[in-house]
């Protein structure tokens, strides 16, 4: 009788850790699956991000960079002012190489934009640079 009870038992503790196994099985395949299906959903965000859009998210993360050597803004990370002219100078001609690499690419209203940006950042440019 005894016997029979370690058997029933050892047969019902096999069929739980068998059980407990195909569960988790199930819930790896949905995983799987769930992510494969995230994606499939980023994958178009990624492919419409073409040339001349990351070019101009660029040009504005420069800007910060430039508006921040011009002594304009302060660093975020240290909340002080930094002024260093030659970085100020450097971003700000990459930014002008940029923008005439992407100009005709752009609509009207990113061009303008972006022509507002470089002429008020050169006039800074001039007016500390007299400063030194």
């Amino acid at each position: 009788m005894e016997k029979k009870k370690d058997e029933m038992k050892n047969n019902k503790t096999i069929k739980d850790e068998r059980i407990r196994k195909d569960i988790k099985e199930e819930e790896k395949e949905e995983a799987k699956e769930k992510a494969k299906e995230e994606e499939k959903q980023e994958e178009p965000l990624l492919k419409e991000l073409d040339l001349t859009t990351l070019f101009v998210w660029f040009i504005s993360m420069l800007s910060g960079k430039a508006w921040e050597y011009l002594g304009l803004i302060m660093n975020p990370e240290t909340k002080k002012l930094n002024k260093d002219l030659k970085k100020a100078k450097i971003a700000i001609d990459t930014i002008a190489f940029l923008f005439d690499q992407i100009k005709d690419a752009l609509n009207k209203e990113d061009f303008n934009r972006i022509e507002s940006l470089l002429a008020n950042l050169r006039m800074n440019y001039v007016e500390k640079l007299k400063e030194s």
